[in-house]
């Protein structure tokens, strides 16, 4: 005697209603998970820039005689525009070797990726070295 079919269609508007909800809030409740495809190409540059800059020992002998310019300029050429870095050098015993700063930002407030690189010197007196430079993208 009654006609359901408008029971029938206000419970499914409500139904609709409610999925729609759910689907906008749960992106809001749960965060997404951070871009680690990001931090490991920004990794693999930075390996791969002190790899190139090593190439022939160059990197190890830059270190023995302290060209810390000379690094930084060949990090700013080896490394994409929009690349902020850090780079400190240490010996075998994990002392500081440089007594400047090797970068070209401030790396404050950016998702930081860290790469730990060995190399060694080419000299007589040959002397290993851990580097350990901290990256982050800009802009």
């Amino acid at each position: 005697m009654f006609d359901q079919k408008g029971e029938i269609r206000i419970i499914e508007a409500f139904l609709a209603i409610a999925v729609m909800f759910v689907v906008v809030l749960i992106p809001i409740t749960w965060p997404s998970s951070p871009d680690l495809t990001q931090s490991k190409d920004l990794a693999d540059i930075g390996t791969q820039a002190l790899i190139t800059l090593d190439v022939n020992g160059t990197l190890g002998n830059l270190i023995a005689q302290k060209n810390w310019t000379s690094i930084k300029q060949s990090l700013d050429i080896l490394l994409p525009l929009g690349v902020s870095f850090n780079l400190t050098i240490y010996d075998e015993n994990l002392r500081t070797v440089n007594d400047q700063t090797i970068q070209n930002s401030n790396l404050l407030g950016s998702e930081v990726v860290s790469v730990q690189y060995a190399c060694a010197s080419q000299n007589l007196d040959v002397k290993t070295y851990i580097l350990r430079m901290q990256m982050a993208e800009i802009g």
